[in-house]
């Protein structure tokens, strides 16, 4: 499926450079200034501005500045007002309010600082904005010493100042000090109101903020808004609905805060159903809705709600893309992906960090570690965050090395890593079978970084032990935790036992575990795997006669594969897709060829105590395999096959792709839970260790 979107229109200089001959040029110039404007626009105005000589003109050089304001064009706003030699007020207001609406606070204070040293008097207009940022960074100290400005100059009986005062207080925590400016107030107005509401939510006020909700003699829609939100926030969904169905207006922000409300919960159908009966939507509510699916793993859900709103008349932006790319990353979606960059990239959207490294995320996890490293490599800001992610791609990927020099680099332009980083570091020592220099970062933790050790990174230690046959190691890494182990750390053990085909362990390990976790699937099917692959097969029977007693239910093995931008699943002997019989032929034919390449099925892998031909007939419609058979209808013989698999590849599977990888001449990506497997000419990446 293609999607066209096309890019914004912008503004010819021709048209910059064209005043209408009914106004006259500072007029032109004036309310060419009231629009945004691209880098070169502004320029270019500017230069007009010098030329006919308006640099005295203060409107006309103060709207520049507020013309970059909304251009995201502070820096070049700040490079014009610093070679002024002594700036005037209004142009010294402009510039404040600029770094305040584009959220640069730090340098609304620092330039109000300046202008004090300075000893340009501030006016009515300076005070609420200053107080804006100083609310935004919590700076009382800031805030105390505009107070006693606004008293001093005279304008404290001014509404807009004593609201903004009760804003900075609660935005401070100081939410007794809002109220007696708020008590001082003679005629308040609706936005006064709303303010200390707000004010005392800000503050965790709870049931402050709902008892002066009662006493407002007028209420507006903004009103509302804050005691749904509030609600919502809080949890407490049912009273925020009860609101809600009360408002005698709502406006796109009372929608938003329900969506929003019933998302936190997880209930993503009751969020879909108000999303639905929205009479005007904007972008807040689609991302909204879009991360709700994500975060309750709903992908497919999402990428379809994102093909929906291309054709809405809603243009999606950074926080759109932010929240739509884990659900390719999840679903392995690679052309999606690549098609939501190449938007970013037509489209203008600000590639800040969040967006690089959702982008660098999103091609790792659809098995692209090259576009990954692309992003990752033109980043102009990196930090702790993205660095982690690359080096957890890296590992995922089983390039240990890379990881490593990465590590490296980061130490060398002092990023100081966290405790994710190490966890990716393990991660890819582990995958690699490094046990001595995955001992090294794990002490590097506390002794070089002062890191203390989570249980993630124990988890990743016992992994890497496991993998390595280091059992007892591992078992006495477990008890030795200064925290309980969490379950997930003992069935790590577990799954090496199953690795190395440790019985005894095994049977101790699960008897805890199941204490520990009655109800999860996996505990009983690791040690169903291990009792099958020693051949217990009467162990393997009680085993699933436990599970049928107390209701537990295995997860099915799934595998997906992205086409022509549609995601295909599979689950294991699966019949339901439209090209079934195709599938099935093909795989057969598959099948036939590499048994007369050798391919013997590993019936070690089969779970069922059945006779030999049974077991074969399991192990050849595996969710992947189908999968796989599919790719090789559906693609040509230069395009890699992508497949994502919620298990771990059984050893079968991994022996039927290196030969199909061989003889077919394919390379094959597959993602398991727990690393990538690049097959290519009869070798996968991980080199047997998984």
């Amino acid at each position: 499926m293609t999607f066209i979107v096309s890019p914004p229109p912008t503004i010819s200089l021709q048209q910059l450079n064209k005043p209408n001959s009914n106004s006259t040029k500072e007029e032109w110039i004036f309310s060419s200034l009231k629009s945004p404007k691209t880098p070169t626009q502004l320029k270019t105005l500017h230069a007009q501005i010098i030329k006919t000589g308006l640099t005295q003109n203060d409107l006309v050089f103060g709207q520049l500045f507020l013309c970059c304001s909304i251009s995201d064009s502070m820096n070049y706003a700040g490079q014009v007002f610093d070679k002024i030699p002594h700036p005037k007020l209004f142009f010294y207001n402009a510039m404040i309010k600029g770094y305040s609406i584009n959220g640069a606070h730090n340098e609304a204070v620092r330039l109000y600082s300046l202008m004090r040293l300075s000893s340009v008097t501030c006016d009515s207009f300076t005070f609420p904005v200053v107080l804006r940022s100083a609310s935004s960074l919590k700076r009382i100290g800031v805030g105390e010493e505009l107070h006693g400005l606004v008293v001093k100059t005279g304008f404290v009986e001014r509404l807009i100042l004593q609201t903004a005062l009760i804003d900075m207080y609660c935005s401070c925590g100081l939410s007794d000090r809002g109220r007696a400016v708020f008590d001082r107030v003679v005629e308040r107005d609706v936005i006064c109101w709303n303010t200390m509401v707000s004010g005392y939510v800000k503050c965790g006020e709870l049931g402050k903020a709902e008892e002066l909700f009662g006493e407002m003699p007028v209420r507006n829609v903004s009103s509302w808004n804050t005691l749904v939100d509030m609600f919502c926030k809080s949890g407490d969904i049912v009273t925020a609905r009860r609101l809600f169905d009360g408002m005698p207006d709502k406006d796109v922000i009372s929608w938003n805060a329900m969506i929003s409300g019933y998302a936190k919960i997880g209930d993503y159908q009751a969020s879909r159903e108000l999303f639905d009966a929205m009479p005007i939507r904007n972008v807040v509510s689609w991302n909204v809705m879009l991360t709700c699916y994500v975060n309750n793993r709903k992908f497919l859900e999402a990428l379809e709600l994102f093909r929906a709103m291309q054709v809405s008349d809603i243009k999606p932006n950074e926080v759109t893309v932010v929240a739509v790319l884990p659900a390719c990353a999840h679903l392995g979606a690679l052309d999606l992906g690549q098609w939501v960059h190449a938007y970013i990239d037509r489209n203008r959207i600000k590639m800040d960090l969040y967006v690089n490294t959702a982008l660098i995320d999103m091609y790792g996890k659809c098995g692209s570690v090259e576009d990954a490293q692309v992003v990752f490599d033109n980043a102009v800001v990196k930090d702790t965050f993205m660095f982690s992610t690359m080096i957890e791609v890296l590992a995922m990927h089983g390039k240990p090395e890379e990881a490593f020099q990465l590590f490296s680099y980061m130490e060398n332009v002092s990023i100081m890593p966290n405790d994710v980083t190490f966890v990716g570091l393990l991660k890819a020592c582990s995958h690699g079978g490094m046990v001595d220099i995955g001992v090294k970062y794990f002490k590097m933790m506390r002794n070089k970084f002062r890191l203390i050790p989570k249980v993630e990174h124990y988890g990743c230690m016992v992994d890497l032990f496991g993998r390595a046959g280091r059992l007892e190691e591992a078992h006495e890494l477990i008890k030795s935790m200064p925290m309980e182990p969490h379950p997930i750390v003992w069935g790590t053990l577990l799954s090496a036992c199953r690795i190395h085909g440790n019985v005894k362990l095994a049977e101790e390990i699960a008897i805890c575990l199941l204490e520990l976790e009655p109800e999860n699937c996996a505990n009983y099917v690791l040690l169903s795997n291990i009792y099958s692959k020693a051949g217990r097969w009467e162990e393997v029977g009680k085993l699933r006669n436990i599970m049928k007693e107390k209701g537990v239910v295995k997860k099915p093995g799934c595998s997906s594969i992205e086409v022509n931008n549609g995601v295909n699943e599979f689950l294991a002997g699966d019949r339901a897709h439209p090209q079934c019989k195709e599938i099935y032929k093909t795989l057969n034919e598959v099948v036939k060829r590499l048994k007369v390449e050798g391919y013997n099925p590993c019936t070690s892998s089969a779970l069922h105590d059945t006779d030999l031909d049974e077991k074969e007939q399991s192990l050849i419609y595996h969710s992947e395999k189908l999968a796989l058979a599919f790719g090789l209808l559906s693609t040509d013989n230069k395009t890699p096959i992508r497949i994502v698999k919620n298990l771990r590849v059984c050893e079968d599977c991994h022996i039927f792709m290196k030969m199909v990888s061989k003889y077919y001449n394919r390379q094959l990506i597959i993602r398991d839970c727990s690393r990538f497997h690049h097959f290519s000419n009869g070798s996968c990446s991980c080199s047997g260790y998984w």
